[in-house]
């Protein structure tokens, strides 16, 4: 049985964040993919959620700091494979020399 904090919003966020991070340090583009777009709905209902609750519950506050440490541990991952990116595309004349 869940509890109303597991069915936050906000904890579903952190959840969300933390699988991204491991499809992201997985190299699954497609589940990462589609972790971005639920993110993007959970984090209005988050913001929802706190017009009428108190965002400064210390549960709230702990599963948005484990998100936000799941998401840096994606940026370990996207930034390089970014930056490849941008590499590549500069070699092919996609985009204009820095």
């Amino acid at each position: 049985m869940t509890t109303p904090i597991e069915e936050a919003p906000w904890a579903e966020l952190a959840r969300g964040c933390e699988a991204f991070a491991a499809a992201a340090e997985a190299n699954d583009w497609d589940r990462a993919a589609a972790l971005m777009s639920a993110l993007d709905a959970l984090t209005t209902a988050d913001r929802a959620w706190c017009a009428t609750h108190d965002p400064a519950l210390p549960e709230r506050r702990a599963a948005i700091v484990a998100a936000r440490a799941s998401l840096e541990a994606a940026g370990a991952h996207l930034l390089p494979a970014h930056a490849s990116l941008k590499k590549l595309l500069r070699a092919w004349g996609a985009l204009p020399p820095t």
